[in-house]
């Protein structure tokens, strides 16, 4: 039997992008989340995962998106808000790393205040996986005792004490015939279901791999704050599809929590 963890990045981005994560585990077949705390749909978040008890949620730790919750600096635009991601990249080498794991700190705390039972850490952009950044996510994966996305051979980098033995990553939609709004899913359904078979046929077996993913529905915080933004109502359908669900079995493949052992 094939494991995958279906996690939902960005829950807490906005309103809208909360219902798409709610509906994608309710109706679909996400089983894990990770929030932002800094962002404007945080609250809400917070309060949905508190009724949907079995959806794990972790922390998705941000610099590059909206405001920080901490007096920072060498990490902020003139307006106050982080840099977004080529911003970040090319003022990376003037930023404060102490600022960085303050601000990282700061978010895990407040969502642990609010009495969320975190289950993992992973980032926006996944800048916890840049070279630049591994002694910081050590540090923070140790203080908390969380184990972090294993994306991009991070494990391979740095000494992880607390990783759950998932040793699979991969984007589960980011492909032409999903990403595309030249037809809805269902006028399409046929290529995106290849598509999606294409990333099973990478799965192995007796091994977790986690698949990211990113259904939402599109508000206006959503649509000017991310370029991202329309296409991800795709996977909302694609993850509470039918056809979807039927893949997975056909393919052998169990859609688990974040491991907590």
């Amino acid at each position: 039997m094939k494991q995958v963890v279906i996690n939902a990045d960005d829950f807490g981005y906005s309103l809208a992008v909360n219902r798409g994560v709610i509906k994608a585990y309710k109706d679909g077949m996400v089983s894990s989340t990770t929030l932002m705390a800094n962002m404007p749909g945080c609250l809400e978040a917070i309060k949905l995962a508190s009724e949907n008890k079995d959806l794990g949620v972790g922390c998705h730790l941000n610099i590059t998106t909206g405001k920080p919750m901490t007096d920072v600096k060498s990490l902020v635009d003139e307006n106050g808000e982080f840099y977004h991601l080529a911003g970040y990249k090319e003022h990376r080498s003037e930023m404060d790393p102490e600022e960085i794991y303050r601000e990282w700190c700061a978010q895990v705390d407040f969502l642990l205040s609010k009495g969320v039972k975190l289950t993992h850490l992973d980032s926006h952009h996944h800048v916890h996986s840049f070279p630049e950044n591994l002694a910081l996510t050590q540090r923070i994966s140790d203080k908390y005792q969380l184990p972090v996305r294993n994306c991009y051979g991070i494990e391979d980098q740095v000494k992880l004490s607390y990783q759950r033995g998932i040793a699979g990553f991969d984007d589960l939609m980011n492909y032409p015939h999903i990403r595309s709004l030249d037809k809805s899913y269902h006028a399409d359904q046929e290529q995106c279901l290849i598509e999606i078979q294409a990333v099973l046929d990478r799965l192995q077996d007796n091994q977790i791999t986690e698949f990211m993913v990113h259904p939402a529905f599109v508000d206006e915080t959503l649509y000017f704050g991310s370029s991202f933004n329309i296409p991800r109502i795709k996977e909302v359908t694609i993850l509470c599809d039918s056809a979807f669900k039927q893949k997975l079995q056909e393919n052998q493949v169990e859609v688990i929590p974040y491991p907590n052992f």
